[in-house]
């Protein structure tokens, strides 16, 4: 879902101010279907192809975090067996409306060996509907036959009235035949949140009864809620805050969330990354400090951000069974050329609990933006993270009340200097970090890595399939604790 939300986000630099997220019923059998919606620039015929042949993945750009490439459909076919698009675009003072259908269910039962995504397209330049011809009438006329057989909608005018909500110009998923689990279920609830989406087996999990209070409260919090919610989720997954577009779940807005701007006892450090080319000011700003919750809850990891999405969320840079980072959480800045954030850090009952926002782009994610490549820039940025927790736990543990137990078996890690802290706002004081050095051990704990396998998909516009079965594999999402995500 992130991936779609990508894309959309991208549309902001060609006006798009919103993108809608739902659930609908398909009319043939009354089940649920999943619909994203945008008011974006839309995608022409050639790049609704593009969009749509597997194998095809556009250029990275600097400013964009994804493209109408692998992910995309990568992303539609991890949630569902079925999807047509329905998009609007002017190129070249041409408009056009395009449909395009990517259908597993069509492929497996037609005995196909290879992908074949029937598209039909219109010229709308003159206010009506008129078929674009390639290369025949006949051809035309069996790309709209197969679209109709295979599709939720039933005729020609059906297909048409779905571009009436998208307006001039953008894009409209329909996500249909959704993966049920092993339980015959359906992977995704619409029911537990009439405006929320979330990831069944994990929701179901955290539902239980009687818990212990600290449990609860643990469970309320949006470490926990990501797991699951779609509304949490997403609301952490920018780290740029929008001034002119929305991400709208199910009617109601999703409002973005900052922990950076709950923290207690503030502290910005400068950070110099070591990178193989000498860049002028390069330079990362770091605040560090305790959320508002410290010491009562324990939650933890970093958040890591890549050109401005959230890849790797509450990432542990030291390990369990130690006092040490109590609530500390952490927030890198201005990276030139680049961007680093880093937000949250605690720890709580000898449970490591940090949480960090870092927007990291002089590091690669992985193809499927759920982690960063284990590179020597991304080693030691664990590394100074670690030494960065543990020297601003040292000054200021005591702040939140924090007490050091007595037994001489609690050595506290030694080295940096000691820091003062400093307010909220543009008038927080700077320090400079010494340079770590690198490969200083670092341990995180698993439980709270949510990884997510990769899923590749590879070939050429007519892709073969594997077994009768797209090369795809099982629905694998955010929180790996549940073997489910978004």
């Amino acid at each position: 879902i992130a991936e779609l939300l990508d894309n959309a986000v991208d549309e902001v630099q060609n006006g798009a101010t919103f993108v809608k997220v739902d659930r609908v019923n398909i009319m043939k059998d009354n089940s649920p279907a999943l619909v994203f919606l945008d008011d974006g620039g839309g995608m022409d015929p050639e790049s609704l192809r593009k969009c749509m042949s597997l194998g095809y993945s556009t250029k990275k750009a600097n400013k964009t975090i994804g493209q109408y490439g692998n992910g995309f459909k990568t992303s539609t076919m991890r949630l569902g067996a079925d999807v047509i698009v329905f998009s609007r675009a002017t190129h070249e003072s041409k408009a056009t409306q395009s449909i395009g259908l990517l259908s597993y269910t069509y492929l497996r039962k037609t005995g196909q060996d290879d992908v074949i995504v029937p598209m039909i397209d219109f010229d709308i330049s003159g206010h009506w509907a008129e078929p674009i011809i390639y290369s025949s009438q006949d051809d035309w006329a069996f790309n709209l036959k197969t679209i109709l057989e295979w599709s939720p909608f039933a005729s020609k005018s059906e297909l048409l009235q779905q571009f009436e909500d998208i307006g001039p110009h953008g894009t409209k998923v329909i996500i249909y035949n959704l993966w049920m689990n092993d339980e015959g279920v359906y992977e995704l609830s619409f029911d537990d949140d009439e405006e929320d989406i979330c990831l069944r087996d994990e929701a179901n999990s955290g539902s239980l009864k009687k818990l212990p209070k600290k449990v609860l409260e643990r469970q309320s919090h949006i470490s926990y809620r990501i797991r699951y919610s779609l509304r949490a989720y997403a609301s952490m997954l920018y780290l740029g805050k929008f001034d002119n577009f929305k991400i709208i779940l199910r009617g109601k807005p999703i409002q973005q969330f900052h922990i950076a701007d709950e923290l207690k006892f503030p502290k910005v450090i400068s950070y110099r990354p070591q990178v193989s080319a000498p860049l002028k000011d390069a330079t990362a700003e770091t605040t560090i400090g305790f959320i508002k919750e410290a010491p009562a809850l324990s939650v933890s990891g970093f958040n890591v951000y890549h050109k401005n999405r959230l890849i790797r969320p509450f990432w542990k840079v030291t390990g369990d069974g130690s006092l040490k980072g109590n609530g500390v959480v952490g927030i890198h800045t201005l990276f030139v050329g680049f961007f680093l954030l880093i937000f949250f850090l605690t720890y709580i009952s000898h449970y490591w609990m940090y949480t960090g926002v870092l927007e990291a782009n002089f590091i690669e994610p992985t193809h499927d933006k759920q982690d960063f490549e284990r590179s020597t820039l991304f080693v030691r940025l664990e590394s100074k993270l670690k030494q960065m927790t543990l020297e601003y736990w040292k000054a200021y543990y005591h702040l939140i009340g924090h007490q050091l137990p007595a037994s001489s078996s609690y050595n506290m890690e030694s080295g940096g200097s000691v820091l003062s802290p400093v307010g909220h706002g543009p008038d927080m004081q700077k320090q400079p970090a010494d340079q770590h050095k690198l490969g200083l051990a670092s341990n995180f704990q698993e439980d709270m890595h949510l990884d997510v396998p990769s899923v590749a998909l590879q070939g050429n516009v007519r892709h073969n399939l594997e077994n009768g079965k797209p090369a795809v594999q099982p629905i694998i999402g955010i929180a790996e604790v549940s073997g489910i995500g978004y």
